[in-house]
Parts: C-alpha cells; sequence; structure tokens
C-alpha cells in the first residue's frame, strides 16, 4: 500500500510501522505475530535495529506478539536511532 501523499514524513513513517505489522499478521489470517515472524520482519525490513527484543518474547511456539507490544518494541527500537 503506498502511503498518503498529504501526510508527513512522521505520519508517513507511522504508517509504515502499522501496514508492516497487518503485512506480516496477515500472513496467518491473525492479529499478532510469532517470535519467527518478527525476526522475519526485522531482517528483511529493519535489519540494522538487531534483535529488537525478541529474545525475551518467550517459547517461539506459543509466543504472540500483538499490535500494542510490537508498536511499544518498534518505539524502543526508534529510541536507539541516532540520526547521523
Amino acid at each position: 500500500m503506498a502511503p498518503s501523499p498529504d501526510l508527513t514524513d512522521v505520519e508517513r513513517a507511522i504508517e509504515t510501522v502499522i501496514n508492516q505489522f497487518h503485512c506480516y499478521a496477515v500472513k496467518g489470517q491473525k492479529e499478532y505475530l510469532t517470535p519467527n515472524e518478527m525476526r522475519e520482519l526485522v531482517v528483511q525490513k529493519l535489519p540494522h535495529l538487531g534483535k529488537v527484543g525478541i529474545e525475551c518474547m518467550g517459547d517461539p511456539d506459543e509466543a504472540k506478539l500483538e499490535f500494542g507490544e510490537y508498536w511499544d518494541m518498534m518505539g524502543d527500537a526508534a529510541k536507539g536511532c541516532r540520526r547521523k
């Protein structure tokens, strides 16, 4: 989905973060990501951010990362970024 041209850069960034969650969650037709799906998203879309706290999610077969948790993780990752 293409970002709206009327949005600010920050709004487009937020829209992208939301769209990526839904893109990966929709693969399994659910409203959460598994740790493996989160790893895939990070490796493909955010490789410079590293592990983004995935290791603390628990058992990969049972863990579910809902949108609020994903949003918090993206916020924490963004705090660690510095503009060069």
